[in-house]
């Protein structure tokens, strides 16, 4: 499925971007309004009120966008029938709902009560309801999550959203068995549309003004330092088509064409890792 694959030396020192101010929002075209946060309770508070609109999938065809990510997923974590599964930032459940039959056990948790009541209202139909649950948690201290009672951890969608990454890292590395993997799907910060286009064109990328993606160096480096050691990565297709307008989509879409040809990275929208807890960790 990937045209190319990455392994990251596990050194390094997280890099803080260059300061940008965001662009103000005077066009009629534009699909992305920043909200200003600065703490978990704004993330709480702007994810509970994503919940009111029932949280319909805007970069395209909801079941197609699923089953994509659900396969990047087994390509790189290869999810296994005896794995207790964490999800978080698990938003209405579906990506854990969709592993329901591939796992022994899985647990989703979120900061917003909202969602997390969402995610059990679909849970009451799912054939999958006595071993899955959903409850409400910081993914920064992950207060519910026992230490290393975690095969796999997935963050799908949420990571960028989410403001001390590192302390999310630090958590998810001390719930997580000896040799657990932890998978996230997330923005590129390379992307051609988050660094040239948009700022180009005046285009909003941020839905909370806190949100930050990372590059594969930034992540990489975050990995090592909190404990990680083998990890992986490829590019995916990721085209935030609910943030812009048609044309601008269909332009991106050529873009990751050419981007797989290619192998340029840059040209495609997303950053999929999995990274490895070393299986003679001394820590959590």
């Amino acid at each position: 499925m990937f045209r190319s694959v990455h392994y990251f030396g596990m050194t390094g020192v997280e890099k803080t971007p260059r300061g940008r101010s965001e662009p103000l929002l005077p066009s009629k075209f534009r699909c992305v309004v920043t909200t200003p946060s600065y703490n978990t309770s704004d993330l709480r508070s702007f994810f509970d009120q994503c919940a009111l609109t029932g949280c319909s999938e805007q970069h395209g065809h909801p079941q197609r966008l699923l089953d994509y990510r659900l396969a990047l997923l087994r390509s790189l974590a290869r999810p296994r029938p005896t794995d207790v599964v964490l999800d978080i930032g698990c938003g209405t459940g579906h990506h854990l709902l969709g592993l329901g039959p591939e796992v022994a056990r899985g647990i989703g948790i979120d900061i917003s009560p909202g969602m997390i009541e969402l995610a059990r209202v679909r849970l009451r139909s799912s054939p999958w309801r006595a071993k899955l649950t959903f409850e409400v948690d910081d993914a920064e201290g992950l207060q519910k999550i026992a230490n290393r009672s975690i095969d796999l951890a997935i963050c799908i969608g949420a990571f960028e959203h989410m403001v001390d990454k590192r302390a999310v890292l630090s958590s998810i590395y001390r719930v997580l068995k000896c040799s657990g993997r932890f998978f996230c799907l997330t923005p590129n910060a390379d992307y051609v549309w988050y660094r040239p286009i948009a700022p180009l064109l005046g285009f909003a990328t941020k839905h909370l003004s806190s949100d930050r993606r990372l590059t594969y160096d930034e992540f990489a480096a975050l990995l090592g330092e909190t404990g990680f050691g083998r990890t992986r990565s490829a590019p995916w297709k990721f085209i935030p088509r609910g943030d812009m307008p048609v044309v601008l989509a269909s332009l991106l879409n050529v873009f990751d064409a050419m981007g797989r040809l290619a192998r340029l990275d840059s040209l495609r929208g997303g950053l999929s890792v999995c990274a490895w807890k070393q299986a003679t960790a001394l820590r959590n």
